[in-house]
């Protein structure tokens, strides 16, 4: 079993998303309030937790959550998720995972230290379903 840890937003996509008590998620939108949340299939970004504490290893120091333009930090989740796969947070929320990284090439809107895990081991993610979360919530993959 997976755990969502944190929620995080921010209104503008050139500044570090934010940890938040409460979320909402609308259908194929993204995350209400969040710069990257729109029309597009990306509509939210993950990252594994696993994923941050070994980049933490490595420079030497924290991120906080959010610090690296993630939406969604959650633990236990595989380190290899197939496109198409969904995942259940709380009782309401169903996400798509539809890409994982960045095209070569593509910016980067924000980097926290020098660093940005979003390219090559973060997850772009569809909202399926709706609703709202309070993390800690457990996630079904």
């Amino acid at each position: 079993m997976a755990t969502l840890l944190a929620v995080c937003s921010s209104e503008r996509k050139d500044l570090p998303k934010k940890p938040v008590q409460k979320a909402c998620f609308i259908e194929d939108h993204g995350i209400q309030g969040d710069a990257h949340a729109g029309s597009e299939i990306r509509q939210v970004s993950l990252l594994r937790m696993e994923d941050i504490e070994e980049a933490e290893k490595e420079a030497g120091f924290c991120f906080p959550f959010g610090s690296l333009a993630e939406n969604l930090v959650i633990s236990g989740l595989p380190e290899e998720i197939e496109k198409g796969s969904l995942i259940y947070l709380g009782s309401q929320v169903v996400l798509e995972f539809v890409e994982k990284g960045k095209k070569p090439g593509e910016p980067h809107s924000y980097d926290y230290r020098g660093w940005c895990l979003l390219p090559d081991k973060g997850y772009f993610l569809r909202v399926i379903k709706g609703g709202e979360l309070s993390p800690p919530e457990e996630a079904l993959f």
